[in-house]
């Protein structure tokens, strides 16, 4: 399950405010702008932390709320030993775009904060289905005799699966909040629930940085623990034990029977009592550094950096430890506040590019606050979000609105390399998705060097304006060697070309097909849509072959395979024959002198 949307009402500055998440989100603002209350909105939302009667908003006396939306339900829940859906239990959320998700919302009410917890679903108006989640068995066969003759009656699953279809089709259906507070089958479905949702992992920028503090001992303790369960283990330190306790015994023994030599009274009273170890106590673990330098004395930098690393490396252990326990894949959110402090800009460079490897997994997300420019301008645009507070009304901004305003706060002056020893090739394309496409198939075909093909550079131009991206002024001031210009096989692709003015001395390649999505793998695309029935995707391999305009993707679809990375993930021998020859020829031409 992925987390969508997370809706803040009356906690801490947040009055009430919507927050859109990516696979790796950003969050950009000023000090005390509201950045780290979301991501701590959420270690309270998933239990990892408690709320306090402090984070109600100042002045209010209403609840809290903490609203989470989560798409990539699984395929199959199991209550009762049945297998069943979240989906057929009516317990999602269809939007007016037929997006389906899971809603989870959580209630703070009162001077104590009580928590009360609903699920937010489509529901069938039908009278007859109202509460039935809280209904156990005896009660559900007495109140539908009559539209359950085919049905196990002795699984309450079965029987409320039954009624709910058959109430929806007879009547409308309508949003509601079902309690899951209560006892019976709803604390079934909780657990569930519950097993379901992601692991998130927050790492706050305030903590201390020390081989004793607890956030790195615990981890440390959990792995000893975990490791200390294995058979093979158990059955090593059981007989080490017998072996010590032996040899302790015949000591003692020989000990007291000199004894009684000298104070039978004494010896007669001594007895070897041997207690079985704690084993987690007698292991301990520390990082020394081989400069003999401790870890505590070493920069903060430096510990920052091995700290982040133990998170990550704790997180995954709790990942792969739930996957065991369950028969399907969990899905973990890591949260960072800050990564870039105490960090040398090389090390920043680094920590993202591991948070987008972590975020291209189907199972993790990533959400990370900066004050940063250098880092504002590497990740990746769309999971921009700028927080701004205007007179303690607090606003989350996202896509160009965001980006626009990161830019005057942060002060982003344009990533562009001025010399000409940095670049020799510019190579112009549609858009960021072809940046994406061609920069990989380049990588892997050119025959250069990393060196010599770091002088050349994908540039979006974003459709039409291509042509006004290589008439700009600081391009021609780069004095390139060589600027090419790729457009698209269609008719926009061609008025392109056109457009060009002569003195620009661009070399022009058209596409033989339409639109680069033709250019990936029909088996790739055609698997992208295969667990989404709500984006059908019923093009034929013979169509996606001729490549023609009629067969283009829709720009939901595009953002599917956006979203799952097709452009950069696929391999290179999967592709037609046809398709690597014309590649082949495009590098080529990109790298010829």
């Amino acid at each position: 399950m992925k987390l969508e949307k997370f809706i803040i009402k009356n906690f801490r500055g947040y009055t009430e405010q919507k927050v859109e998440f990516t696979d790796f989100t950003t969050f950009v603002g000023i000090n005390d702008a509201g950045k780290s209350t979301i991501l701590e909105a959420l270690d309270i939302f998933f239990k990892n932390s408690k709320i306090e009667r402090s984070d109600r908003k100042i002045g209010s006396i209403e609840d809290v709320e903490l609203t989470a939306y989560f798409s990539d339900l699984p395929n199959s829940i199991v209550l009762e030993t049945v297998p069943t859906t979240f989906d057929e239990e009516y317990l999602t959320l269809k939007d007016i775009d037929a997006n389906e998700y899971f809603v989870l919302k959580q209630k703070y009410s009162g001077e104590s904060l009580k928590l009360s917890e609903f699920i937010v679903s489509t529901f069938p108006t039908n009278e007859s289905v109202q509460d039935i989640h809280t209904l156990k068995i005896n009660e559900l066969k007495k109140k539908f005799p009559d539209i359950i003759p085919n049905v196990d009656k002795r699984v309450s699953t079965e029987i409320r699966k039954v009624a709910l279809k058959n109430a929806a089709e007879s009547s409308n259906l309508d949003t509601i909040e079902i309690s899951i507070n209560s006892k019976g089958p709803l604390k079934d479905i909780s657990s569930v629930i519950y097993s379901n949702l992601p692991i998130y992992q927050l790492f706050k920028a305030d903590r201390s940085n020390n081989d004793g503090d607890s956030e790195i001992q615990d981890p440390i303790n959990a792995i000893i623990k975990l490791s200390l369960t294995q058979p093979h283990i158990q059955q090593q330190l059981e007989s080490v034990s017998k072996d010590i306790e032996n040899s302790v015994k015949r000591i003692t023994d020989t000990t007291v029977n000199m004894l009684q030599d000298m104070s039978p009274s004494l010896a007669s009273d001594l007895d070897a009592n041997f207690k079985t170890p704690n084993w987690s106590s007698v292991f301990k673990f520390s990082l020394d550094t081989n400069s003999g330098i401790p870890l505590n004395k070493r920069g903060s930098g430096v510990r920052r950096l091995i700290l982040l690393n133990f998170f990550r490396s704790e997180a995954k252990r709790k990942l792969d430890g739930a996957a065991k326990e369950s028969s399907h894949n969990l899905d973990i959110i890591y949260a960072f506040e800050e990564p870039e402090t105490a960090q040398h800009p090389k090390f920043q460079k680094m920590l993202i590019d591991s948070f987008k490897t972590i975020s291209e997994s189907k199972q993790a997300q990533v959400f990370i606050t900066t004050h940063s420019p250098s880092i504002a301008q590497i990740v990746p645009k769309d999971g921009i979000r700028l927080i701004k507070n205007d007179n303690n009304h607090v606003n989350i901004l996202a896509n160009k609105e965001a980006i626009s305003g990161v830019i005057d706060q942060l002060g982003i002056l344009p990533n562009i390399k001025l010399y000409p020893d940095q670049i020799e090739c510019a190579v112009f394309v549609e858009g960021p998705t072809d940046i994406k496409f061609f920069e990989y198939i380049y990588n892997m075909l050119s025959t250069k060097t990393d060196l010599e093909k770091e002088k050349t550079i994908f540039v979006s131009g974003g459709g039409t304006s291509i042509v006004d991206a290589v008439n700009l002024r600081f391009v021609k001031q780069l004095r390139l060697k060589k600027k090419i210009m790729i457009v698209d096989g269609d008719n926009s692709g061609k008025k392109d070309v056109a457009r060009l003015d002569e003195n620009d001395e661009v070399t022009t390649i058209q596409l033989r097909l339409s639109t680069i999505e033709f250019y990936l793998p029909y088996n790739d695309v055609k698997q992208a849509f295969s667990n989404r029935p709500q984006i059908p995707f019923s093009i034929t391999e013979e169509e996606w072959t001729s490549g023609e305009d009629q067969y283009k993707l829709k720009d939901k679809q595009k953002s599917v395979i956006k979203k799952l990375g097709l452009y950069s993930k696929f391999k290179f021998e999967d592709l037609r024959q046809d398709i690597k020859t014309e590649l082949l020829e495009i590098i080529n031409i990109i790298d010829r002198d």
